[in-house]
C-alpha cells in the first residue's frame, strides 16, 4: 500500500505567510525523510483556508529539497488556468524534479475564488474537462491539436518535454457517476474524498470507479486511485483523539467562511446541484464528527491499524492522510504523528494487506464445489 501526505497550506492567524510556507517545506521534507511515497499539495486562492496559490512553482521548490518522495496536486483547478501555460509549469517541474510529479486536476467549488477571477460557475465543469485533455495531450503528445468550447490549440509543442512518458494525470472526484465514466474513459487516475468531508462514501466511490472500469473492459485495479482521510499519531491513544482538536476545530471555521460554493440563499450554479445541502451540511460539522468518523485514523497505532483493516478489506492501495489539519499543530508533534505512523502503521498495514492478497489468491485457487 502507498500512503502519501495531503498539504492545503492552512493559515492560522497566529502565523506568517513565511511561517506557514517554511511549514509546509518541512512536512514535505519529513515525508521525503520517512519514506512516504507522494505529498499532495491543494491549490487554493484569495483565503487563508489554503496560500499555495502556484502547485508548479512550489513543487519545483520542493523537489530541490527532496530525494526520493513524488509530488502531486490534488489538485490544480484547470478552469483559473490557460491549458498551455499550465501544461508549461508542470513539464518544468516534472524535469527539475527528475520525474516526479504527479498532476491532479479538479473543476474548483469556492464561489469567491471564481467571482475573483472572473469565471462563470456554470462553465465549471467545461473548463476543467477542456483544459484537463488539453494539457494531458500537451504533455504526452510533440504535437497537439485540441477544439473545443473554451479553448483551441492549433499544433502546439510545449518545451521543455517533461521526463515522464506517459505522464501520470488525476482527477478529484467524489459521488458523480458521469465524472467517474470521464475519468475511466481516458484513462485517468481518481483521487477520491475532499479535505472537509467528514466520513465520505469511499466505499460507494470505490465501487462506482470500479464498475466503471469493469464496463468499459479496463480491468478491476485499484492502483490508479487514491483516497483521502483525517489521520494523527501518538503512542498515546487519548494525546492523539484530543490533541488536533484546536487546530481541526479551526480549520472547520476557517471552510465554513470561505468555502461555500453559492451564497446562502442564493441560485445554486447549474454544474453544482449536488451542493444544494451544502449549509446544512457544513452548519453541523464538529471536531467529534471528524473524530467519530470509522475511516478518521486518529489514535495510536494499534487503534489505526485495526481501521486499516476496513480500509484494506475495501480494496484500496493507495492512502492520503491529513495529518496537520488546519496548520496550527506544533511541529514537533506533526514531525512524531508522521514518523510514528511510519515506522509501526505502515510496517503492519503491509503485512495486512499481502495476508489479504494471499488468502484472496488461495480462494480463488480452489476448485469450485460440484
Amino acid at each position: 500500500m502507498k500512503f502519501g501526505v495531503f498539504i492545503l497550506g492552512d493559515k492560522p492567524n497566529h502565523l506568517s505567510e513565511k511561517e506557514v510556507l517554511d511549514n509546509v517545506r518541512a512536512e514535505v521534507r519529513w515525508a521525503d525523510e520517512l519514506g512516504y511515497d507522494e505529498v499532495w499539495l491543494a491549490e487554493h486562492h484569495f483565503s487563508p483556508y489554503g496560500i499555495i496559490a502556484d502547485l508548479p512553482m512550489a513543487a519545483a521548490t520542493f523537489a530541490a529539497e527532496t530525494e526520493r518522495v513524488r509530488i502531486g496536486t490534488a489538485c490544480m483547478v484547470s478552469p483559473f488556468h490557460s491549458p498551455i501555460q499550465l501544461a508549461e509549469r508542470i513539464a518544468m517541474a516534472d524535469v527539475l524534479s527528475n520525474g516526479r510529479f504527479d498532476a491532479g486536476f479538479g473543476r474548483g467549488y469556492q464561489a469567491h475564488e471564481f467571482k475573483k477571477f472572473g469565471v462563470s460557475m456554470d462553465e465549471a465543469t467545461g473548463r476543467y474537462q477542456e483544459g484537463f485533455e488539453i494539457v494531458a495531450g500537451l504533455l504526452n503528445n510533440e504535437n497537439f491539436s485540441y477544439e473545443g468550447k473554451y479553448f483551441q490549440v492549433e499544433d502546439v509543442t510545449i518545451y521543455p518535454r517533461p521526463i515522464q512518458k506517459p505522464f501520470p494525470v488525476w482527477g478529484t472526484v467524489m459521488k458523480t457517476p458521469s465524472s467517474f465514466e470521464w475519468l475511466a474513459d481516458r484513462g485517468y487516475g481518481a483521487i477520491i474524498g475532499n479535505p472537509y468531508t467528514v466520513d465520505p462514501d469511499l466505499q460507494g466511490a470505490l465501487d462506482l470507479y470500479l464498475e466503471t472500469q469493469t464496463s468499459r473492459g479496463l480491468g478491476t485495479g485499484t492502483d490508479n486511485m487514491w483516497a483521502l482521510l483525517n489521520a494523527f499519531c501518538s503512542a498515546d491513544d487519548e494525546f492523539a483523539r484530543t490533541y488536533p482538536r484546536e487546530s481541526v476545530e479551526l480549520s472547520i471555521e476557517t471552510h465554513r467562511k470561505y468555502s461555500s460554493p453559492f451564497e446562502r440563499g442564493q441560485e445554486i450554479p447549474a454544474d453544482y446541484k449536488a451542493y444544494s445541502d451544502w449549509f446544512d451540511k457544513h452548519d453541523k460539522q464538529s471536531y467529534q464528527q471528524v473524530l467519530d468518523s470509522h475511516l478518521t485514523l486518529m489514535g495510536n497505532p494499534d487503534r489505526i491499524i485495526e481501521k486499516m483493516k476496513t480500509v484494506i478489506d475495501m480494496g484500496w492501495e493507495n492512502i492520503i492522510l491529513r495529518m496537520s489539519r488546519g496548520g496550527a499543530m506544533d511541529r514537533s508533534k506533526v514531525y512524531e504523528s508522521m514518523k510514528l505512523f511510519a515506522d509501526e502503521v505502515i510496517p503492519a498495514v503491509n503485512e495486512l494487506q499481502a495476508e489479504a492478497k494471499a488468502k484472496k489468491a488461495g480462494a480463488s485457487a480452489q476448485p469450485a464445489s460440484v
